[in-house]
């Protein structure tokens, strides 16, 4: 009993022991991520960056607002005339972790999503690290990296990616214990976690988990064992040796206490029952038995996942068929930012050629992410990993032996796979995978696929800090020293070559036209420059004095310390701005507001663009976007577009907005009035006596008004003979799709006077004739009735139609499956309408008409997600009944 009690005893105190060094870790990544964005503390702002500022804040503030109001945004009534809301995942509506929106105020908890997301990279990595048996040392230095990385600091603008990528420790952690153990709890949660980075919106990120998944399947993190086919976890020496003694284990553990090399072990015994035995007779790789068996809890992750996120994925997946990406994108976008083999200096050298500095290598170099900055320790630790073979956990004469081990292929396929994809169009096998690997002719930027190498690179940096110990405790690889001191006299020689010769270098190297506009400006490569060597000479002398000193725990502070100073170099690449001067109208939202009609408006795509110019007073740049009136600011004030931002908008309106801008001017076509654009924000100056100057932006310019409004001067038009969103026609067309869009953007299309549809109408045909009127409102409005809007919300229209014969309504709302249509309560079948548009025929007399958005894919989701959670739990419910009653049975 008093063994029992000991044991009992010295585990609590191994227990405290533990706990204390994953608090101080878990401390320290809450620390540091709010340090890494510390000016955000000093008044309210907005994290602003890229595409924070105009993709995901006005979304995100839409959906937020529409649920304190009860009104579940399925729909977007706002942009593109109307477009699927819930469906497209990047929304983050049902992402649980959005729920700050509901505690704090918005720009606050928009804010903290982000920093919170930023520790939880750091945690998860640090939790996947500690289960591979590694140090709280060796995992906090893992977690530092991945968390304040280059990578993930670029993608805190891309916010669907950053909410996405973070899982993926814990996606690999929980299924490497799906292949060790039996049972499915693992399988559970490992699904359960790429459900929650699938919420998150990173579609990609999603589908490269999976091959990371099957690429954990055939590269195992440790050797096959002859009585379990699965996988034992990575132990280390130690370790095994504690497990193998068995009556031995609680002397080590006490001496753990003072330990922390051992201390920070406590999880072997769960392996005691099963044993520790050779490699399988299979061979190394394990045979096909294995894979199948592994294949197996991929499958059943698989099957989990989809029932856990049916509620989103199928309203996408529906979505996805009618999007642009539906159908693929050309090679050349699916293209477009790829790691170029020379942006692998941007590891060492933030922003080396100046990618930001000039807006016309924008789009034809790698500007996805906007640093890729990861210091030198990471690969220093990486590359100790896989260079020096790690003692294999058998004990002698057991087939221990020396190798690259299971543990580095994986990480190098990882790896290597990575680079693979992130290639992009410098991979000469990329053609093959963008035609042949489902769903990447859809998918753009392959550079974001580099998340998977940094986070090996993170896990892999840990695991060499392991080996770095190991070796400095067993005084192993004693030649490992004199190669520490040899590079960190080299790194410092060329630190003190470039401080010395600062005017020489910099001399030579403008005579080599190393500087702007070809690279960086040439002093800020050189201070960029100087920094690196500066820390890689200090990280270099730290590990040699730790493995001299046995690694201390004075040591280890200090390399945790110059680590996080090193990565915090990548601190200020991110903007902000005042949350007062983001939701402030300019003077056209002002106009535009104040008027309560029915009505759209657009900016023309010159002025929207980001390469023209506009000519203005102005304090900041962020006020150049304000000014712009960028489509998707519009949904902040309830301001029904024709356009937007989203990357998986519809092809249908795609096209038909192509077709429209790609007119000689505004005034050629009918289009702005079936639109129902009543305003237009143009730098173009717009000559056509339909189109009336509202405003001008010409304050603090100087000079003549007339001059200056022929310029990029931002202008406000009113259409004066804009439809509303819904009008009567008796006469109509059936055509094609392709005949449809032609005729639309031609001069003669009328549609005030007839309708293009693509099938016949189940009435019967309107009269063909119909009396010759002009363009004006009372005469179009009036012509066969009257249409008047009674309600409307984010997934509902009401109107009250007085049709004075038999008629087609036609709504310039957004055709798309789910939107259903009751006419006096009975319902009613939509027709496509002028390619994009809906359209209900109606009988004659008084009606009401309503629209209501029901899609079946939500429904269909939310049954099956709320069914499969339902009969877990009711299974989980009978089974413990049945063991419980099952033990009452043998005690009686």
């Amino acid at each position: 009993m008093e063994k029992v009690a000991d044991r009992f005893l010295l585990l609590f105190k191994l227990f405290r022991r533990v706990r204390k060094a994953d608090f101080m870790a878990g401390l320290i990544f809450f620390v540091s991520s709010f340090l890494f964005f510390y000016d955000l503390l000093g008044a309210r702002y907005l994290l602003t960056e890229r595409d924070l500022a105009p993709y995901f804040l006005p979304p995100r503030f839409f959906w937020v607002e529409s649920l304190k109001g009860w009104d579940f945004p399925l729909w977007n009534p706002y942009q593109f005339s109307g477009h699927p809301f819930l469906a497209n995942p990047q929304n983050g509506l049902l992402y649980p972790p959005n729920g700050f929106f509901f505690l704090f105020p918005f720009d606050i908890a928009f804010n903290a999503v982000i920093i919170l997301h930023f520790f939880l990279a750091g945690l998860f990595t640090y939790l996947f690290l500690r289960d591979l048996k590694v140090s709280s040392a060796g995992s906090l230095i893992s977690g530092l990296i991945f968390m304040l990385s280059g990578y993930l600091l670029s993608v805190h603008s891309l916010l669907n990616i950053l909410l996405s990528v973070i899982w993926t420790p814990l996606i690999m952690m929980f299924f490497r214990r799906a292949m060790i153990n039996t049972g499915i709890g693992n399988e559970i949660l490992t699904a359960l976690f790429i459900t929650l980075s699938f919420l998150g919106g990173g579609i990609e990120i999603v589908y490269g988990n999976f091959f990371v998944l099957l690429i954990m399947m055939i590269f195992s993190l440790s050797a096959p064992l002859s009585g379990n086919p699965r996988c034992v976890p990575l132990l280390s020496r130690d370790s095994l040796a504690m497990s193998l003694r068995g009556s031995e284990t609680t002397e080590a553990i006490s001496q753990g206490i003072d330990n922390p090399e051992i201390a920070t072990l406590p999880s072997v015994a769960r392996n005691d029952k099963k044993g520790i035995a050779p490699q399988s007779p299979k061979g190394r790789w394990g045979g096909f038995g294995v894979i199948l068996i592994r294949f197996k809890s991929f499958l059943i992750i698989s099957i989990l996942f989809i029932i856990l996120s049916a509620v989103q994925l199928i309203p996408f997946l529906e979505l996805w068929m009618h999007s642009i990406r539906g159908q693929g994108i050309t090679y050349h976008e699916a293209t477009i930012w790829s790691l170029a083999p020379k942006d692998f200096l941007l590891f060492f050298l933030p922003d080396a050629y100046g990618y930001f500095l000039d807006m016309k290598k924008y789009w034809v170099t790698q500007c996805w992410l906007k640093t890729m900055y990861t210091g030198g320790l990471p690969f220093i630790l990486s590359l100790i990993f896989f260079l020096f073979p790690h003692p294999s956990p058998l004990p002698e004469g057991e087939g221990r032996g020396r190798g690259i081990g299971r543990g580095r292929m994986l990480f190098l396929a990882l790896m290597l796979f990575s680079l693979f994809l992130s290639l992009g169009q410098y991979n000469p096998l990329y053609p093959f995978v963008y035609k042949y690997i489902p769903f990447f002719n859809g998918i753009r930027y392959p550079v974001k696929f580099l998340y998977i190498f940094i986070l090996c690179l993170a896990i892999t940096a840990g695991l060499g800090f392991e080996r770095l110990v190991q070796f400095s405790k067993e005084r192993e690889k004693k030649g490992l020293k004199h190669l520490l001191i040899l590079f960190s006299l080299i790194s410092g020689s060329l630190l003190l070559f470039l401080v010395l010769g600062h005017r020489e270098i910099e001399q030579f190297l403008k005579l080599g036209e190393i500087d702007f506009p070809q690279f960086n400006h040439l002093s800020v490569n050189l201070y960029h420059a100087k920094r690196f060597f500066f820390y890689l000479t200090l990280f270099f002398l730290l590990i040699r004095v730790g493995y001299e000193v046995g690694w201390k725990g004075w040591t280890r502070i200090l390399i945790v310390f110059f680590l996080i100073a090193d990565l915090f170099g990548n601190m200020g690449f991110y903007g902000q701005e005042k949350s007062t001067d983001y939701f402030k109208k300019t003077k056209i939202l002002e106009i535009i507001t104040s008027d309560k009609s029915l009505f759209r408006v657009f900016s023309t795509a010159k002025t929207t663009s980001m390469e023209t110019p506009i000519i203005f007073v102005s304090n900041t740049p962020f006020d150049i976007i304000k000014e712009k009136n960028l489509p998707s600011f519009n949904i902040i004030y309830q301001i029904r577009d024709i356009w937007g931002i989203d990357v998986v908008r519809l092809k249908r309106g795609d096209d038909l907005y192509k077709a429209f801008t790609g007119l000689p001017s505004i005034s050629s076509s009918a289009l702005p009035n079936l639109y129902g654009i009543k305003y237009v924000v143009s730098v173009t100056p717009i000559k056509d006596p339909r189109f009336e100057l509202v405003y001008a932006r010409l304050e603090g310019l100087e000079g003549n008004k007339e001059d200056l409004l022929k310029q990029n001067t931002i202008k406000l038009y009113r259409n004066k003979s804009s439809f509303k969103r819904a009008w009567l026609v008796r006469n109509f067309k059936v055509m094609d799709s392709k005949a449809i869009l032609s005729t639309m953007t031609g001069e003669d299309f009328r549609p005030d006077r007839e309708v293009l549809l693509e099938e016949e109408p189940p009435h019967p045909d309107p009269l063909p004739r119909f009396v010759e009127r002009g363009r004006g409102e009372r005469d179009r409005v009036r012509g066969n009735g009257e249409v008047e809007f009674i309600s409307e919300t984010n997934n509902r229209l009401s109107l009250k139609v007085e049709a004075k014969t038999e008629s087609i309504l036609v709504l310039s709302d957004t055709f798309y499956p789910g939107w259903k249509a009751f006419v006096n309560g009975k319902e009613e079948r939509i027709l496509r309408a002028n390619y994009n548009f809906r359209a209900v025929p109606l009988g004659r007399g008084t009606h009401q008409v309503e629209f209501a958005y029901d899609p079946i894919s939500f429904k269909l989701g939310a049954a099956i997600t709320f069914m499969g959670i339902a009969g877990f739990f009711s299974i989980r419910w009978i089974l413990r009944r049945k063991d419980s009653l099952k033990t009452k049975g043998e005690k009686s």
